[in-house]
């Protein structure tokens, strides 16, 4: 089988309108239609078609608030609700046709963002979700890329026209809509039983603007057919996703994983989902035990949480009667943690599904598989490839070789919002996909070192910064850390360790344990002990920040930081490290 005919089989995972009769068409400059011919509706996949199946009484999505409040939402009722909201959409946009208007959603993982989105796939509008707790500016930014007809928040009104609508040209183009508002006005009276319409396979579904851990955000478009194919690809290849799975993906509704794992994957489906709305609540012992006894069969949670975890809740015991899969997402998985996760959660010798994706991947491209054993694929790797007819370049043993996809894959971004420069920048000379990520390869399977600007050269010696972290943190006293190079004319580059720990004197455990594994080139200049590590809201370690905060600790050009978790951390490192100058 060749990789049309392979592409063309998987979607038969989906219901289409109009069954496409071959699976993609390249373009120029490295552009490609999938399912060309093809015609679906993606709410019909994933909700009507489940209540024609009988599933109607159950629970599709259980959704957990900030107040750690738990409500169940049965597949009819979601359907009501979308119907509902689906009217005021319409009535909104009044004479704009649907399929080419567009709509920003701000919120966290909820109820309404997911009715939201849902809503947005029945009618054909293309939408983009933006975290909650974005600064007035990052929004702004976001709204002048997409340039939405409605905007949807969560936010205050007097919050919006005091520091958005005011001071923008927008607001006349744009209509701000509060979900607040919503509640009130919705209305049963007058209201049309819409009917789903398929939508041509390459028409565009949402747009993602990347999480800012490298730099400006870019809007990263992903188009219906392909998209939706490789999420109920992954799904079930990976995870091992069906019907009978109950599955919580700890993810912020503005991830890539917030939409193919927590909400489209599981409902299409006719699975159960769980939405929550902020993935620190799981920090509370008695509330993510509460949640596990709704029979959780998936657990994938963001590498930082397991972290925390980790260090909350030595000799705690759950009910994990019902896991038979745990994933991990968004930084690498030191195979301590991953060992530490597996016993906590399963008591089984089975591997952590720890995905290798992007933004841009629209998918996981790479992880250990949910049923293999650590003995296939080893605690700290990410696995295989999805399969054989994703190929990436040679990778080798001991040198470290940066991924690059030689092949087309339906979950592949379909183009980037800010322009085709952009767009190039993702593809080298000979057309391949570029992950910026550094690897090495063993018994085929695949361990991640960081990206490529994060590799550290001292003295001839090559190490991944994901290396040194992963053996530091062996030590049970430290719950984070991060290793940050700055070049340096006589060494080649210089390592800065920045470590949360509630002791901070523990420079000589660290440095013995870095020294026995790697040499003492390897030592770090300076150890930082912090109460955090700057996070993105996904997870990841914002690695430039903390390089930049070192290089200039009386600067305050940042860069974009627009999807930090908490911006106060930034104060406590320049303290750290302008007190460090002084002595």
């Amino acid at each position: 089988m060749n990789i049309h005919k392979f592409w063309l089989k998987q979607s038969q995972l989906v219901e289409w309108g109009q069954k496409p009769s071959f699976s993609f068409k390249k373009k120029n400059n490295n552009y490609v239609d999938w399912y060309p011919d093809g015609k679906l509706n993606v709410y019909h996949n994933c909700i009507t078609k489940n209540i024609e199946l009988g599933l109607g009484k159950k629970t599709a999505i259980y959704f957990v608030n900030k107040k750690k409040k738990i409500k169940s939402y049965s597949y009819e009722e979601i359907n009501k609700k979308v119907n509902i909201f689906s009217n005021i959409i319409k009535r909104q946009l009044k004479h704009k046709k649907l399929s080419s208007s567009k709509i920003m959603i701000h919120a966290s993982a909820s109820i309404d963002s997911a009715v939201s989105m849902l809503s947005c796939a029945k009618l054909g509008i293309f939408f983009s979700v933006i975290f909650e707790d974005l600064a007035s500016q990052a929004i702004t930014r976001r709204i002048l890329l997409l340039k939405p007809d409605i905007f949807l928040t969560a936010q205050k009104k007097k919050f919006f026209f005091n520091k958005i609508i005011k001071k923008n040209k927008f607001k006349n183009k744009t209509k701000f809509i509060f979900f607040k508002d919503l509640k009130y006005s919705q209305t049963k009276k007058n209201l049309i039983d819409i009917k789903n319409k398929n939508f041509k396979s390459n028409k565009e579904l949402f747009t993602l603007f990347t999480s800012g851990s490298t730099g400006a955000p870019k809007g990263v478009v992903h188009a219906t057919g392909g998209y939706f194919v490789y999420t109920k690809y992954t799904c079930r290849n990976q995870f091992g996703l069906n019907t009978n799975s109950i599955m919580l993906t700890a993810s912020d509704a503005g991830w890539i994983n917030g939409h193919t794992y927590a909400l489209f994957g599981p409902l299409s489906f006719g699975a159960t989902t769980i939405l929550v709305e902020s993935p620190m609540l799981l920090l509370d012992y008695n509330l993510l035990k509460k949640i596990l006894k709704l029979k959780v069969t998936i657990l994938y949670l963001p590498v930082t949480l397991i972290r925390l975890m980790k260090a909350i809740f030595k000799g705690l015991k759950f009910q994990t009667k019902y896991l038979s899969t745990l994933g991990s997402m968004g930084e690498p998985l030191a195979p301590s943690v991953a060992m530490w996760f597996s016993k906590k959660f399963t008591k089984k010798n089975n591997a952590i599904v720890n995905t290798y994706f992007q933004t841009e991947t629209g998918g996981v491209i790479a992880s250990p598989i949910y049923n293999q054993k650590t003995s296939q694929s080893p605690h700290g790797s990410v696995g295989k490839l999805v399969n054989q007819y994703l190929k990436i370049g040679k990778i080798f043993k001991n040198k470290k070789t940066e991924i690059k996809i030689l092949t087309p894959w339906p979950g592949c971004m379909k183009k980037i919002i800010n322009g085709t420069k952009e767009w190039n920048k993702y593809w080298d000379r000979l057309n391949n996909f570029r992950m910026f990520d550094l690897a090495t390869q063993k018994n085929k399977n695949i361990f991640i070192h960081g990206r490529i600007d994060d590799v550290i050269n001292i003295r001839g010696h090559r190490i991944g910064s994901e290396e040194i972290e992963s053996i530091t943190l062996k030590n049970k006293e430290v719950y984070e850390c991060c290793a940050i190079s700055v070049s340096d004319d006589l060494e080649g580059h210089i390592v800065y360790l920045f470590v949360v720990s509630k002791n901070d004197n523990i420079d000589n455990k660290i440095s013995n344990i870095i020294v026995s594994n790697f040499g003492t080139f390897a030592l770090p200049k300076k150890i930082y002990y912090l109460s955090e590590l700057p996070k993105t809201r996904s997870g990841k370690i914002l690695r430039r920040l903390l390089r930049s905060i070192l290089l200039n600790p009386s600067s305050k050009n940042y860069g974009d930081i627009s999807t930090m978790l908490n911006k106060k951390i930034i104060l406590e490192i320049k303290e750290k490290i302008l007190a460090d100058e002084k002595n």
